[in-house]
């Protein structure tokens, strides 16, 4: 089983390393468009694809959104003591600890560990994750909410588009599901080109290093915990549990050190936290796989 495990995972983390090495000997990865790309067109494509191909039904997209937002509320109401026990700013740390990264790491993960299967409820998940970045995220660590930026994010209109055809029942041409599958599929290679970018181009210099080390074993601890009595309280399938203790428990989102970058928050420590969460994050996968996924 591990040697299946690893197999499966090796080739996000192989993409993701081309990446980080492309970024350091070329401009492939420079185009400010790109990432603006993944959003505004492979990311709704990829979602609409795996929700309308008969991937996923109403009830169980609605139950794993349900599961989604109170294991993001279970995990804010726990981590604000944690951040004010270890005498923290909350307004730097709590989005850092809450908001993991389901973007470019989480829907790629769980397309290798579930298959396709996976994949609707991978994006499912990130979009909800991705409103609580653009609200919780933003709005503690610049000191002022935006509520209409979710109006404007083409997966969260996806999502909500999505959604109002299943429950409508309206019939979807096969040639409009083949687009959506093939503009849907540059997402997972370019958001894992763009995680090793990310990483590659991280400064961490000064930081608490074993301060930051309990924080990156609660970061997956807590989402796999929250995830799992989530998908309990509500008797989600073993394919959305799977699902929703995957991307909780992935580390720490790139987004949130450029967050902290732009709002003068701790840059170091959000960077050093976002390396720290990987290893501990993969051990949480091994935990996934071995009791969750048959």
């Amino acid at each position: 089983m591990f040697i299946a495990f690893i197999s499966a995972i090796m080739p996000v983390f192989l993409i993701a390393i081309l990446g980080a090495f492309l970024s350091q000997r070329t401009h492939y990865l420079e185009d400010p468009n790109l990432p603006r790309l993944i959003v505004n067109v492979g990311m709704p494509c990829l979602l609409l694809h795996s929700m309308l191909g008969e991937h996923l039904d109403f009830m169980g997209m609605g139950k794993l959104i349900a599961a989604s937002a109170l294991t993001l509320v279970a995990m804010i109401g726990v981590s604000v003591i944690v951040i004010k026990v270890m005498r923290l700013n909350v307004r730097f740390y709590l989005p850092v600890l809450v908001n993991p990264n389901t973007g470019n790491l989480g829907i790629p993960i769980a397309y290798s560990l579930l298959g396709e299967q996976g994949l609707a409820g991978a994006v499912i998940i990130s979009s909800i994750i991705e409103i609580s970045h653009f609200t919780l995220g933003i709005g503690l660590m610049s000191g002022s909410l935006a509520p209409k930026r979710l109006f404007a994010n083409p997966p969260v209109l996806a999502l909500l588009c999505g959604g109002l055809l299943l429950g409508l029942h309206v019939p979807i041409p096969d040639f409009l599901l083949q687009a959506f599958e093939l503009l849907g599929a540059i997402t997972v290679p370019i958001m894992l080109l763009m995680l090793g970018r990310s990483l590659a181009h991280m400064k961490v210099r000064e930081a608490r290093w074993g301060q930051l080390m309990v924080l990156a074993i609660y970061r997956p601890a807590i989402g796999l915990g929250m995830g799992w009595t989530a998908a309990w309280l509500l008797h989600l399938s073993a394919l959305h549990t799977a699902n929703l203790m995957i991307a909780c428990s992935m580390p720490v989102a790139v987004l949130n050190y450029i967050f902290a970058t732009r709002y003068k928050g701790p840059v170091n420590a959000v960077a050093g936290l976002t390396f720290l969460t990987l290893p501990t994050a993969f051990i949480a996968l091994i935990v996934i796989k071995l009791w969750v996924i048959h």
